[in-house]
């Protein structure tokens, strides 16, 4: 993988890690209501089961790949689909609130991190749909190319998410909250999406 590929990718899941959604919602609530170190056990949590996921990317790509002459197709038809599907439905809410009501306090906010993460099949349908366009699947090691942009979005995870934790156990609950804060995130991750969906039609 290239410079420019590497930097493009980081890029993309900042952005997408940034987009309001269950996790990092649960992030917010949880530094806001039992501080900022019960936070991370939660993010932590999340990023095991982000090697879970590439593990099964890993596994499922190359079994798609070796076992039909039309492999990189069926996934490229499959991940353009997927990301419109996700702009069209980011679009569609770009202008909800983000309401943070508080939550009763969890046993083990580790296990609820990886729970919550590998029980979603929107986040293995999401890399199975994004990881393709940047690991070259065309080109010899591949896997490797995967597992390395995993550790990448493990990485990207544990930064972005222990930021909002840390700006909510600050205190500023109201700009996370705020119309405009949200508006904006959802529309940088619908050009991303759509972005990527092009980049994979002209490859």
């Amino acid at each position: 993988m290239s410079t420019p590929e590497i930097v493009s990718f980081i890029v993309a899941t900042t952005v997408l890690a940034f987009t309001p959604g269950p996790d990092n919602i649960f992030v917010v609530v949880t530094s806001l209501g039992q501080g900022f170190n019960t936070a991370l056990k939660f993010i932590f949590g999340l990023a095991t089961g982000i090697v879970l996921h590439t593990f099964l990317i890993v596994i499922g790509i190359s079994t798609i790949i070796s076992q039909s002459h039309y492999g990189l197709t069926i996934l490229k038809v499959f991940a353009i689909g997927y990301l419109v599907y996700l702009a069209y439905k980011t679009f569609m809410h770009r202008k909800d609130l983000i309401h943070l009501n508080q939550q009763k306090k969890v046993d083990n906010y580790f296990v609820r991190g990886f729970i919550m993460n590998i029980t979603n099949p929107k986040v293995l349908m999401f890399f199975l749909a994004f990881f393709p366009q940047f690991a070259n699947l065309d080109q010899a090691g591949y896997q490797h190319r995967l597992v390395l942009l995993g550790g990448i979005f493990i990485l990207v995870t544990l930064i972005v998410f222990s930021s909002i934790a840390w700006i909510s156990a600050k205190g500023s609950q109201r700009v996370i909250e705020n119309t405009k804060y949200s508006l904006f995130i959802n529309w940088l991750a619908i050009v991303v999406f759509i972005s990527v969906s092009i980049l994979l039609l002209f490859t």
